[in-house]
């Protein structure tokens, strides 16, 4: 079985922004779902790691360039759980609403480029022979 590339979900990430763009930002909304979207990644990166990422074995020994992406993405991965835990904390202190605004779209940005990046993976590790008849 290999792991699979759904966090955090599409709809977390439009709630994010939807925080980071509502006219005013409550910051405890805004902490509270950067620490589920930071959790969701952390146990995303423990399944990555209890199924040694998101290609199986056989994709890996035939076709390295897949390896050396899911590598890639899972040290990118861990390095996202980092960023949307200084942000949280940014969040909960005294940084003013402008830098989080910024830093919170950066990430969202981040995020969704990680999730898509992880999809393709996932789908050019797909082995798609077509015949005659498909």
């Amino acid at each position: 079985m290999i792991a699979t590339a759904d966090r955090p979900t599409a709809e977390e990430l439009d709630q994010l922004d939807d925080l980071l763009n509502a006219e005013s930002l409550s910051r405890v909304d805004l902490v509270l779902k950067l620490r589920r979207i930071e959790q969701g990644l952390r146990d995303h990166g423990r399944e990555l790691d209890r199924f040694d990422g998101l290609i199986d074995e056989a994709d890996k020994v035939n076709r390295m360039s897949l390896a050396r992406e899911d590598d890639r993405l899972r040290t990118e991965g861990a390095k996202l759980v980092d960023e949307l835990a200084s942000l949280r904390l940014s969040a909960s202190g005294r940084a003013n609403d402008a830098e989080l605004r910024q830093w919170g779209a950066n990430v969202v940005m981040m995020l969704r480029e990680h999730r898509d990046a992880e999809s393709s993976l996932v789908l050019e590790s797909v082995d798609t022979e077509v015949g005659a008849g498909d």
